[in-house]
């Protein structure tokens, strides 16, 4: 893993609610292993939920980021404050809540009619923890500090859907933005399940707040009708910059003048896809903060995805320093020519 930088560079906070991830079909059997076996590896338990993989990928990144949120008083809440702590994530804004648990959920991938693996996700997290957050915890002492030494806050439209209240904070967050000096990100991460009135105008006016907004194709149509980058601009006139992931094809930056920069997605042997979107966004906010042209954090955005899509887990570390750097600078040609695989990434010289 690579080291957080030395640099005094101001890192990201990101808030949402954490989850862990059980491997076992029963889910309350992965919570009475969890009181045995607290790492969480035997138990076959992993660190999850979209606002927490970025945090760890942006350490992961060599970068300085917090994480913001709530977890209950149990095993899960331990394991999952335990491991952010143990990859380098500021943990002192999150809250302990005495009473609520701790969301997990499980998933099952199976291959969908074109042979493509598709997974399946199993939440467990009605009145979690997190779900109890309202617009007053973002007067939080800890909470203000995080804030205040980020050049990014991080948000989703995961947390908006958690409850009322935490549709009320993510409002006041993006709108009021309490304590931010820095940029607002905001992933789409639109999740039908968390949304039973289908109605995704919510997410689209948090979207429409934000500096940065990340969105995936598929979920663009769904959410907003349309993928096209014009359509999509014309939707979404108020942030300065907006990414659309289009899964194995490429990624597109968009500004608000209409102008385009468009980067390849790598060859990738895909084991499982769950949690790419988070490690895309990871990459592409570490070359934020340092300062990058719009092309290389498309790329590093990239090569998070594509590194986390050779594993079972919701996360993978990305490539050491000087592979990280050879792949960030070389030519088209050999970017398109790379290929990323469990085994490790593959670069043609000489392309």
């Amino acid at each position: 893993m690579q080291q957080p930088t030395t640099n005094p560079v101001r890192g990201v906070a990101c808030l949402g609610e954490p989850l862990v991830l059980t491997s076992d079909a029963d889910p309350h059997l992965a919570g009475a292993q969890a009181g045995l076996h607290l790492a969480g590896a035997q138990a076959g338990l992993h660190l999850a939920g979209a606002e927490a993989n970025v945090a760890a990928g942006l350490v992961a990144w060599g970068l300085p980021a917090a994480f913001v949120g709530r977890l209950g008083d149990d095993d899960f809440g331990a394991l999952i404050r335990s491991e952010l702590i143990a990859r380098g994530v500021d943990v002192s804004a999150v809250e302990i809540d005495p009473t609520r648990p701790t969301g997990h959920y499980s998933k099952v991938t199976a291959p969908d009619e074109t042979g493509e693996p598709q997974t399946v996700s199993r939440y467990t997290r009605s009145g979690s923890a997190a779900s109890a957050m309202t617009p007053a915890f973002l007067d939080s002492p800890a909470l203000a500090a995080a804030f205040a030494h980020a050049s990014v806050v991080h948000c989703s439209g995961i947390t908006a859907a958690l409850s009322d209240t935490c549709l009320a904070m993510m409002r006041r967050l993006l709108t009021d933005r309490p304590g931010i000096t820095g940029r607002m990100s905001f992933d789409v991460n639109w999740r039908e399940q968390l949304w039973p009135d289908g109605d995704p105008a919510k997410v689209v006016d948090l979207a429409n707040r934000a500096d940065l907004v990340l969105v995936g194709a598929d979920e663009a149509l769904r959410v907003m009708g349309t993928a096209d980058p014009a359509e999509l601009r014309r939707i979404l006139p108020a942030p300065a910059t907006l990414v659309i992931k289009d899964g194995a094809r490429r990624a597109i930056a968009v500004d608000r003048a209409g102008a385009t920069i468009i980067v390849p997605a790598l060859n990738v042997e895909v084991v499982e896809p769950v949690g790419a979107g988070d490690a895309f966004a990871a990459g592409f906010l570490a070359g934020v903060v340092r300062g990058e042209d719009t092309a290389t954090c498309l790329r590093r955005g990239h090569l998070g995805a594509a590194v986390t899509l050779t594993v079972v887990a919701d996360s993978a570390p990305p490539p050491p320093d000087d592979l990280a750097r050879q792949l960030l600078t070389c030519s088209e040609q050999q970017w398109a020519a790379t290929t990323v695989t469990a085994s490790g990434i593959s670069m043609q010289d000489g392309v």
